[in-house]
């Protein structure tokens, strides 16, 4: 068997699987599907979430929700104006 090397980045290993045909895709994600360890990203999902909720515990739903429509203000007028 012959073996071939080849140095690919992410961004050019990415465009090579967006030109696959859709089965080839599909079988490239199943492959790769096996490879997840499902617990261990649960696990860092759930840490990262609470970490968020610790920090900002002392802020109360009103205010995130005013910043959360400031901000949305904000991206709508920059969209806008571009």
């Amino acid at each position: 068997m012959n073996t071939v090397h080849v140095d690919l980045s992410l961004e050019q290993l990415k465009q090579a699987l967006r030109q696959l045909p859709a089965q080839e895709k599909i079988a490239v994600w199943r492959m790769l599907d096996g490879d997840l360890d499902r617990e261990a990203i649960a696990r860092r999902f759930t840490s990262t979430v609470n970490a968020v909720h610790k920090a900002y515990a002392h802020f109360s739903e009103d205010e995130v929700m005013a910043d959360a429509v400031k901000a949305t203000r904000a991206v709508r007028h920059a969209k806008s104006r571009s």
